[in-house]
């Protein structure tokens, strides 16, 4: 009704100097935010502490809020007054399910704030092992170094989150010193890859076709030897195919290893 007789939507008011969009977000009203959005509200504006909607959003990690804002058109990449970008703060509050949504809408991963720390930075400030895990897998510099000369390594160590560093680089197939783990669950020719994104894509892609390899080489065996020699030639070639997609799905990313993990049910006593 308020807008229908002209009520200004990107109205300043409060002692934040905050816009009617950004009192929506803080209070999760998102069907009020999608109304000031079509009426013209305006989410990039920025109050008296340097913030605009996407960083008041962030804050309490309201993921549906976050993609009607994305999808407004804001820059995932604005920053506040210090340089900080959503994904920092994600990062900082410690929200993985955010910082994947912000990542996989092509947010700078490796973007820096005034004081030269990255979202990897700002995750280990946290100690969310789950934050650095996932800018981990998504390609964070390991090694970036803040305008203090800090690596995350360092800020591990300083705030006292030197295990969840340690643990998220074991995970994602890294050693301790933030370098490839040889022979371990590093995708080969990782180099070829500038993301995560393209590792699932080739993942991905494997695992679908790889069933028609592994049925087409039995059925091939089978129509081409007898079958007392066929039988012990298949049992190796499939156990063979098997240990290559074991050997796969350990370069796969967490979430995709819980994916094509077979359900054990154990019988009940």
């Amino acid at each position: 009704m308020l807008i229908q007789h002209g009520a200004d939507v990107n109205a300043v008011g409060g002692e934040h100097r905050s816009t009617p969009i950004m009192w929506a977000a803080q209070k999760s009203f998102y069907y009020i935010v999608q109304l000031l959005l079509q009426h013209g509200a305006d989410p990039a504006t920025l109050d008296a502490q340097g913030y605009n909607t996407l960083h008041l959003t962030t804050f309490d990690g309201n993921l549906f809020q976050l993609i009607i804002l994305l999808h407004s058109g804001i820059a995932v990449d604005s920053r506040d007054t210090q340089g900080h970008t959503s994904l920092m703060w994600a990062a900082y509050k410690g929200y993985p399910t955010v910082v994947d949504l912000f990542l996989k809408w092509g947010a700078d991963i490796n973007a820096v704030d005034g004081s030269g720390f990255t979202a990897l930075h700002w995750a280990l400030v946290r100690g969310s092992f789950d934050c650095v895990q996932k800018l981990l897998e998504y390609g964070a510099d390991r090694f970036a170094k803040s305008a203090e000369g800090k690596t995350p390594a360092i800020t591990a160590e300083e705030t006292e989150n030197t295990d969840v560093w340690r643990d998220a680089l074991e995970a994602c197939g890294f050693l301790e010193d933030g370098t490839p783990r040889v022979g371990g669950a590093v995708l080969p020719f990782s180099e070829w890859f500038t993301g995560l994104r393209e590792k699932r894509v080739v993942l991905l892609r494997f695992f679908f076709v790889w069933p028609a390899v592994m049925i087409g080489a039995v059925l091939i065996i089978l129509s081409r030897w007898e079958v007392l020699l066929a039988v012990p030639i298949v049992g190796v070639v499939v156990a063979g195919l098997h240990w290559v997609a074991t050997k796969a799905l350990e370069w796969c990313p967490p979430d995709m290893k819980e994916l094509y993990k077979t359900v054990c049910i154990l019988p009940q006593a």
